[in-house]
């Protein structure tokens, strides 16, 4: 292989990778999707009057903690920022 082309090929790389990134979701944006999902019906449920607060519907599933769902609880447990 040409080392011109292989310069260019890995500058093209290179400069493809922070747009990449920047497209990916972090470790706090797939927690949150992930409670969305898995709260739903904790929070339809519980919550219902909160939505669409989301600062609302956090204090409304802290105050209910032990009424989650035991997967729902968990990830509230693991941090979620809301």
């Amino acid at each position: 292989m040409n080392l011109r082309l292989l310069i260019a090929a890995a500058l093209l790389t290179a400069s493809a990778l922070p747009a990449v990134a920047a497209k990916l979701p972090s470790d706090a944006t797939k927690l949150r999707q992930q409670a969305e999902h898995v709260c739903y019906g904790d929070v339809q449920k519980l919550c219902n009057d909160a939505i669409p607060d989301e600062g609302k519907i956090k204090s409304c599933m802290q105050v209910h903690h032990a009424d989650l769902s035991p997967a729902c609880a968990k990830i509230y447990d693991e941090g979620i920022d809301g």
